[in-house]
């Protein structure tokens, strides 16, 4: 099997096209109406319930630049969509939705405990970004890859698409090293939980490999 085969292989990628285009409607409202992104963003204490759920989608900030900001909201729908429609694909859509919940769930905690410890007289603390979800999505997908070329890595290290994987993975990680501290911890969350949902889900991400009979061009389920 090729890269290209799991993304082509019957299933639904519904739940990553769902998550992508959140992201680039709350982030497009926040850029044609500035004056919206204190009442969209993560924010302790909070002002609007709804902030729970748009600030997880919405990107940039009132300090970054138009550029900057896209720049941000392109760089996690490199992992959002590449490594998510790679795990859907690999663990079904039911299961991606449910480690999705789970994570912005963490996010939004670590978000909260460090807004806490951050803001001792009171102050309002921000946030914004997928990025808590998106390299957990990292981990999760280059095991898929692994999966993958287990039992031929000479065909998976063929790909261009392998390199362009690997490549995104590799300049996200070295990211983590421009944030700051506390966008480094939420990272490093994310690291952590891309790794025990690896460790859950690694048998059906084989499954996923195990049950497919497959050729240089073509995968074909074997059920």
């Amino acid at each position: 099997m090729k890269i290209r085969d799991i993304y082509s292989k019957k299933g639904n990628y519904v739940v990553s096209a769902i998550v992508a285009a959140l992201c680039i409607a709350v982030t497009a409202v926040y850029l044609l109406f500035p004056q919206t992104w204190e009442s969209i963003a993560y924010s302790y204490p909070i002002n609007h319930p709804w902030q729970i759920c748009s600030g997880i989608f919405l990107h940039g900030s009132p300090e970054l630049s138009t550029e900057a900001t896209v720049g941000h909201l392109l760089f996690n729908l490199l992992l959002i969509l590449p490594f998510g429609l790679l795990i859907e694909k690999a663990i079904g859509s039911k299961r991606f939705f449910i480690m999705f919940l789970i994570l912005w769930a963490i996010n939004a905690v670590a978000f909260f405990v460090i807004a806490m410890a951050t803001t001792p007289k009171g102050e309002t603390a921000f946030s914004a970004g997928i990025s808590g979800i998106a390299y957990a999505y990292e981990v999760v997908g280059l095991y898929v890859l692994y999966s993958l070329g287990r039992k031929d890595f000479k065909l998976l290290f063929k790909q261009v698409s392998f390199y362009c994987l690997i490549g995104i993975a590799v300049v996200m990680l070295l990211l983590i090293c421009a944030a700051g501290l506390w966008s480094a911890v939420i990272h490093f969350i994310a690291i952590v939980c891309g790794v025990i949902f690896t460790i859950a889900f690694h048998k059906t991400i084989q499954a996923f490999f195990s049950s497919a009979v497959c050729t240089d061009t073509a995968c074909e389920n074997n059920a």
